[in-house]
């Protein structure tokens, strides 16, 4: 008898504890189902990316950005602001269901910058403009492009970095062109995961939230004695791009990103 009844709250205890198990994995895959549908996924993409950051005049930039939204400003350069340019080499991008984008590659380059809403305190990383040959694209800034090309070369020994060569070349419909010429000494990358909200310059309610899986490897300014760039040219022209960089501009550091995956959700 003595046995018997030691044995019955075992059974309870254990039953109670698959109970409580199932309760909470319920509950976790009704989180997950809760977050899904708040955030539907849109893409995926693999690429290889160069960024370039600046401080150019202002005042060119303030003429892209929507109503009531104002630059993030420099405490210690009045009357400029930061800006970065995004060469992208996208390898394969492929939709919610796994199938292509378009042809499934694409090179484009993208101008970002921080901007606040002036009254309800909204704040974070803008697209204002670029050059895309798929048009204006999701955050329809871009400029339609009839030049976007991307040519690479990496060289090395055995377990040596080596080192790269790098000429992007886009040109748009309007007359704005950029051309961009890097040789550089590769390092070990550093792989950073992180979650972004990016927002439209010309609808700035729309946004789309990028999880980001990268390894980047920074390059550092030209001249710099840290520097690991060999050679760097950077030209622009046309109505726009010889607002933003009109010889004032200076460049605050060069990024090679070899490894660049991202999903896409929205909104």
């Amino acid at each position: 008898m003595t046995s018997l009844k030691a044995a019955q709250p075992q059974s309870s205890g254990k039953h109670l504890h698959q109970y409580l198990r199932l309760v909470f994995l319920a509950c976790v895959t009704l989180l997950a189902s809760a977050i899904a549908t708040a955030q539907d996924y849109v893409e995926w993409s693999t690429e290889t990316r160069t960024s370039l950051g600046f401080r150019v005049n202002s005042a060119a930039i303030e003429s892209l950005l929507p109503d009531g939204w104002s630059l993030t400003p420099i405490p210690d350069a009045p009357g400029k602001v930061n800006i970065s340019v995004t060469f992208m080499d996208r390898h394969l991008v492929l939709d919610a269901q796994g199938e292509k984008v378009r042809t499934g590659t694409s090179r484009y380059m993208v101008m970002s910058v921080q901007a606040r809403h002036e009254s309800n305190g909204q704040s974070g990383t803008m697209i204002v403009n670029g050059i895309s040959p798929e048009g204006a694209g999701a955050y329809e800034v871009y400029q339609p492009a009839v030049v976007a090309s991307a040519e690479r070369t990496s060289s090395g020994q055995g377990e040596e970095f080596g080192v790269t060569e790098e000429t992007w070349e886009l040109a748009a419909e309007s007359g704005d062109s950029v051309t961009l010429h890097l040789h550089y000494r590769k390092a070990m990358p550093v792989r950073r995961q992180s979650s972004v909200v990016i927002r439209s310059g010309h609808r700035p309610e729309f946004t789309r939230t990028y999880q980001i899986d990268q390894a980047s490897d920074v390059l550092g300014i030209p001249g710099a004695p840290d520097s690991r760039i060999e050679q760097l040219s950077f030209t622009v022209a046309g109505p726009l791009f010889s607002r933003i960089f009109d010889g004032t501009e200076v460049i605050t550091g060069v990024t090679s990103i070899p490894m660049y995956t991202r999903e896409i959700f929205i909104p």
